[in-house]
């Protein structure tokens, strides 16, 4: 039977904010995982943009989001949560950013919880709160987390600030909430954690490094251990990769490929 497979994107994490950080869970994920620091988004590295390809295996000109503001695709592509649901899968979602609703077509997720307001470190762990209440009582294929509270630090403060940096690392003790959550049922789940873009000064949405490379942290059971990954990542590569790690059939439209350097 498949392991549980969940996605945690921290929003704005840029790699060396990770590495800075006070991020014991995650450093040790790193250690016994597969990942990289040099994964890279999509342009524009803005949020919605970035999470559509994160969620619909393909890059910018196929979708078409271009900013924050979602607008029916013309050519439409099946997300994750739309293949997992439609192939008999149990998801949950769970985030503080309203706008990401459009990352699935309604009813793909079986749990999906918001709390609409990302702005205080606070609201990410009422997320992973919510989250940790619904592991116990759910048996879950598939999940996804959203902690947006590091994007906000960010754009308040700067990136790579003090307020920023202690934002990771609040983000790192909701990660580890979660995967507690599972592992009080006996389970261990399969996770990868990344972040939709980084940033530079109090913004991002160009194409320098400091906006478009992300982390990619993989680890569980079906994950290589510790492993540094060599080839190139692009965000869109998490679709397909999780669709395998669930054990989903892929949707044609995805253009993202498993990264299978980071698979057992």
């Amino acid at each position: 039977m498949p392991h549980p497979v969940v996605l945690f994107s921290v929003d704005g994490m840029r790699p060396d904010g990770l590495m800075q950080a006070d991020t014991p869970f995650v450093d040790r994920l790193v250690a016994d995982g597969s990942s990289t620091m040099r994964a890279r988004t999509v342009m524009p590295s803005v949020t919605l943009p970035c999470h559509t390809s994160m969620h619909r295996g393909v890059d910018v000109p196929r979708h078409g989001i271009t900013s924050n503001t979602f607008q029916p695709l013309a050519r439409p592509v099946p997300g994750l949560f739309d293949v997992a649901k439609d192939q008999g899968k149990r998801t949950g979602m769970f985030y503080n950013w309203g706008e990401l609703r459009d990352l699935m077509s309604p009813f793909a997720a079986d749990i999906a919880y918001v709390y609409n307001d990302p702005s205080t470190a606070e609201s990410d762990v009422i997320v992973a709160k919510a989250a940790v209440d619904h592991i116990a009582k759910t048996d879950f294929d598939l999940l996804f987390v959203y902690l947006g509270y590091t994007d906000i630090a960010g754009h308040d403060h700067g990136w790579m600030s003090q307020p920023y940096i202690d934002a990771i690392s609040n983000a790192d003790r909701c990660i580890e909430r979660v995967w507690k959550a599972f592992e009080a049922r006996g389970q261990t789940p399969n996770l990868l954690i990344l972040s939709d873009h980084g940033g530079h000064e109090r913004s991002h949405g160009t194409e320098m490094d400091e906006d478009m490379t992300i982390p990619w942290v993989m680890h569980g059971p079906d994950v290589r251990s510790g492993w540094q990954l060599t080839e190139p990542i692009r965000i869109f590569d998490a679709c397909t990769t999780l669709a395998e790690l669930v054990g989903l059939t892929p949707a044609k439209q995805w253009d993202g490929r498993i990264v299978r350097e980071a698979l057992r």
